[in-house]
């Protein structure tokens, strides 16, 4: 028996298996469905048949729902199996509290529903920073203190006070601090008063001065830049001084108005900068030219390849500026001072505001019992709505979101999604419609974690993701200083979640490190190209890319002239055209009936578009029926299927390894490791065909020519304890069984488990669990990261998935020990009994080889063996001789 929502009346279902059938019921409307024999496999397969029959217009399907009675428009409320007093016994000591009485109603209501776990409730109390100087004894011009002063703003915090005298003295500095304790007033200070110092006249007087930009603040995106522009204004125009925005939406007027009259205060973002540099000509260039501070705001989001090109973007501004003082703004990361000097190229200061927040926050963390995460959110945000709560979803992405927001239509919630790829218009009226009140709720992904104006709210759920970002996300919340509710969802059958169920308390030490690799080469090709068509390179610059340099040479992009480095204008152009500072890797066209609808990036598009690949698009599924790719260009020809479409294609891949340059090289416990440069061959032979309600196999299919992808990259490798203990005790056991049906392929069905796949078994089950932990460590990058086991070596590569490096595989490499000892709790508090594992434990969704061969006991002896020192020794240069899983 399961429970879940009913879509029609928000009340409970119930799912029963009756033989080959399954009968679902809701207990509030009475709405009912029997499944036909074999149409389904499983109950949440039979609750998504359910969805699916009610949510239908065909008056047949819809004839095989029986209902008690005709839904009502006050069915809000659903009905839930109410928790036992040994339950609530339970939750209360999880709580941490004595009697129900003392939790607010909305989470009483919250955690009367059994089918969730709670996994830590934590009350956070209101807190401000540590104060600092009064107002009027900062060193700021009167005007400025005048201001703040009408603002009511009469102390400064003691983080703004000692940014305020670092930037004064001109000094390179990154601020790391909670949201909405005053990041912005914390380095806008500091700049508007050097501003105001070199003015020369004030009023009517200034009106005759010749106007030049004099600082540069930029931000990811062009919402969040205009929703800074606005703050800013409050300060800059009560003392004479302006601020603009120029991005991509800003109408040609405005622009021409810019031009004419500069601002002091010029607000972009990395893209508009890297496009227009590289004319010399081009009057946004000429506009910068004056700047004297560069602020990146929000820094923690300029990580992997996008990190890595605003890193060269930096490098740039300071040929042709002034000397730049250089200003980080970010949320509370681990390594703010390490990040900011990766990223700007040179030492800084680091000033630090570890506590700052309005209103109480009640904090819960749920894991699901009986139904889905996304199931779970939804009905968590219901409640929150039925308070009178403004609430505001997080999901991790667009497929998330768009389930999410379906859930909550059903249980007649007003709700809208908010997402990359929809319409600009459109994103504006939802945030429109939400902060008038017009919406009970939004689902949004990443895009409204940057503190976009959205009004107030009480309440924020989110999908699973790093404390960090946790933090930006719940800092959305009571910003007036009322209580809030903040919900953090964990995943069934996910290891993470799973460690997190069982050691709650490590969640909120493990905070997100950031990171970027300034030696990416292949973002270096794109970006001395750049520089180069910025104004010519000299000799020395870049010094550090001189095999770069000579490979442009070579291929005649560059020539050298009068001891410069001049670029073939028309080649560099043509290249950089094609080239996105957000992304990296060569990109494929999605093309539908001849036009282009979106693309994706090699190596991923090669997994997700080959021919036979079924590609969900903007809530459409579409089959790829070609695929080409060569020169660096590419293009997949698709056409869309019906409406209902019930499969999914996952590919099947190996990866083959090539070691070009160690460069670092440490000792784990016993176990040599090996930081290098890399060469990867990413080979896609086939792909197995899923149904998408059971997820079991209906066919594999092989690709008439297998494809190819080679990119350079950083990663490490180590070789692992041989798991002797485990193969010996299973092999003498009874557990040994034929082979699971995913991964016959043809086989004999009684063909047996030998003893070289457990070895091979157990190092890949190894790899898996590294990678699939790894978001613990490397605050959510497992996506980003690629694993090798070659077969029963033990030798296993773990590498950035994307060409040049990301600086990921770096982060787990500096944090293995940690990696090995949560492989072994993870493992070993599973409780699955299967011989391979789980998908709580050894799986990956990612896996190219159908997750075979893994062996759960051999992962776990492997790595218990080396938190035991063990010593294994790792040649700089290994033979790669058998065949590798990914």
């Amino acid at each position: 028996m399961s429970f879940r929502i009913c879509p029609r009346c928000s009340g409970f279902v119930e799912v029963r298996p009756l033989g080959k059938h399954f009968q679902i019921r809701c207990s509030q409307c009475g709405a009912s469905y029997k499944t036909k024999p074999g149409e389904v496999g499983d109950p949440v397969a039979a609750y998504l048949r359910f969805m699916d029959v009610m949510e239908s217009g065909e008056p047949a399907q819809r004839a095989d729902v029986k209902s008690r009675r005709p839904p009502s428009r006050y069915d809000r409320e659903p009905k839930r199996r109410p928790r036992s007093k040994e339950e609530w016994k339970k939750v209360l000591k999880q709580a941490g509290v004595e009697s129900v009485e003392q939790l607010p109603e909305v989470v009483q209501r919250i955690l009367s529903d059994s089918a969730f776990h709670l996994v830590k409730y934590r009350q956070f109390p209101e807190t401000a920073p540590e104060s600092g100087c009064q107002v009027k004894d900062a060193p700021l011009n009167d005007r400025l203190k005048a201001v703040l002063e009408q603002q009511g703003v009469t102390q400064l915090f003691k983080f703004q006070e000692e940014a305020l005298q670092h930037i004064l003295a001109g000094r390179d500095v990154v601020i790391s601090a909670p949201t909405a304790t005053g990041k912005t007033e914390a380095f806008a200070l500091p700049i508007i008063e050097q501003i105001l110092a070199r003015q020369k006249g004030w009023g009517p007087l200034r009106a005759a001065e010749k106007r030049a930009v004099q600082a540069v603040f930029i931000y990811p995106t062009k919402a969040l830049a205009r929703d800074q522009a606005g703050k800013l204004a409050t300060l800059t125009s009560s003392v004479g001084l302006d601020v603009a925005v120029l991005d991509g939406d800003t109408p040609k007027s405005e622009r021409g108005a810019i031009y004419r009259q500069p601002p002091d205060i010029l607000i972009t973002n990395p893209d508009m900068l890297h496009v227009h540099l590289i004319r010399p000509r081009d009057p946004i260039r000429r506009l910068i030219r004056t700047a004297q501070h560069v602020v990146l705001d929000e820094l923690h989001v300029y990580v992997g390849a996008f990190g890595s090109n605003v890193h060269f973007l930096l490098r740039r501004l300071q040929r042709i500026c002034p000397p730049l003082q250089l200003i980080g703004a970010s949320a509370t990361i681990a390594n703010a001072q390490e990040f900011a000097e990766l990223l700007f190229g040179r030492s800084v200061v680091a000033i630090h505001c570890a506590t700052g927040k309005k209103g109480i926050i009640h904090f819960m963390m749920l894991y699901p019992e009986r139904v889905s995460q996304s199931t779970m959110i939804a009905s968590v945000a219901q409640e929150l709505v039925r308070s009178d709560m403004k609430t505001l979803v997080f999901a991790n992405t667009h497929k998330n979101a768009e389930v999410i927001n379906l859930i909550a239509r059903r249980t007649r919630m007003s709700s809208a999604v908010h997402r990359a790829g929809l319409p600009m218009s459109y994103r504006r009226k939802v945030e429109d419609d939400f902060r008038r009140g017009e919406l009970d709720l939004l689902v949004s992904t990443p895009t409204l974690e940057l503190g976009i104006d959205i009004g107030d709210l009480e309440g924020v759920v989110s999908m699973l993701v790093g404390i960090t970002r946790l933090t930006q996300r719940i800092g959305r919340a009571g910003r007036k200083g009322q209580d809030s509710i903040a919900v953090l969802a964990l995943r069934a059958n996910d290891a993470i979640s799973t460690y997190y169920r069982e050691h709650p308390d490590d969640y909120f030490t493990d905070i997100d490190p950031a990171y970027v690799e300034p030696h990416n080469e292949v973002v270096a090709h794109h970006q001395l190209i750049a520089a180069a068509l910025d104004m010519p390179l000299v000799q020395d610059e870049f010094a550090e890319f001189e095999p770069v340099i000579e490979q442009l040479l070579k291929e005649g992009l560059f020539s050298e002239s009068r001891g410069k480095l001049r670029p073939n204008i028309i080649a560099t152009r043509r290249i950089l055209a094609r080239y996105s500072i957000r992304g990296i890797g060569d990109t494929v066209q999605i093309v539908h009936k001849g036009k282009i609808i979106g693309e994706r990036q090699m190596p991923m598009a090669m997994g997700e578009l080959h021919p036979g690949a079924f590609y969900l698009h903007g809530g459409t599924t579409y089959e790829s029926l070609e695929f080409e790719y060569r020169h660096g260009v590419g293009r997949a020809v698709v056409e869309r299927l019906p409406v209902g479409h019930r499969e999914m294609t996952q590919p099947l891949r190996h990866v083959d390894p090539e070691v070009i340059r160690v460069l670092n090289t440490r000792q784990v416990y016993g176990i040599t490791v090996h930081y290098a440069d890399l060469r990867m061959t990413e080979v896609v032979t086939g792909y197995a065909i899923r149904d998408i309600y059971t997820d079991k196999i209906l066919k594999i299919e092989s690709l008439d020519q297998p494809l190819e992808f080679t990119y350079p990259t950083k990663g490490f490798f180590f070789t692992a304890p041989h798991p002797v203990k485990a193969i010996t005790a299973t092999l003498a056991s009874k557990q040994i069984k034929s082979k699971p049906e995913r991964v016959l392929k043809g086989a004999d069905e009684d063909e047996e488990i030998t003893e070289e796949d457990l070895l091979i078994g157990g190092f890949h089950a190894l790899e898996h669990t590294l990678i699939e932990s790894s978001d613990m460590l490397t605050g959510g990058g497992s996506h980003g990261i690629g694993g090798v086991s070659m077969g029963s070596t033990g030798l296993i590569f773990i590498y950035d998935g994307s060409p040049g490096g990301s600086g990921l595989s770096k982060l787990l490499y500096d944090r293995l020990e940690e990696a090995f000892r949560r492989v072994t709790v993870i493992i070993k508090e599973c409780t699955c009994e299967d011989l391979d594992g789980c998908p709580a434990c050894t799986y990956s969704y990612r896996c190219g080889n159908n997750n075979w061969p893994l062996f759960k006991d051999g992962a776990f002896e492997a790595a218990d063996l080396a938190l035991k020192g063990v010593k294994v020794n790792t040649a700089v240069s290994p033979e790669l001789t058998e065949e590798p899983l990914v």
